[in-house]
């Protein structure tokens, strides 16, 4: 069953299993921020940084298995695969959406 998702988390999440770099940054708005694997990085300079780095060192695929949320905050649940330790793992995305992009992202 596939599962239906906000336009914005769907293009996201297909842009990063396709690698698809200006697609993924341009689903963050300008002062976006993301959390991830205890650093912080803050908007698209620093975030595309973070995208080539995670998916050159990790080179994974994700799969959404569940979501929830409004129309602001949400949460995506997904199976992660790839160059890591205990590949596949299930990681939490929390997402904060503001004028249909993508204005924070915690994943853990």
């Amino acid at each position: 069953m596939k599962l239906s998702l906000p336009k914005i988390i769907e293009t996201y999440v297909q842009a990063s299993n396709n690698g698809e770099l200006d697609t993924m940054i341009s689903c963050f708005s300008r002062d976006a921020v993301v959390h991830d694997e205890g650093e912080t990085h803050t908007g698209h300079t620093d975030i595309g940084d973070w995208l080539v780095s995670t998916r050159s060192k990790y080179d994974f695929k994700s799969e959404p298995l569940g979501f929830e949320g409004n129309n602001t905050s949400m949460r995506l649940s997904a199976k992660v695969s790839g160059n890591f330790p205990g590949s596949p793992v299930v990681l939490n995305y929390h997402f904060v959406v503001k004028t249909d992009l993508i204005q924070s992202l915690r994943i853990g």
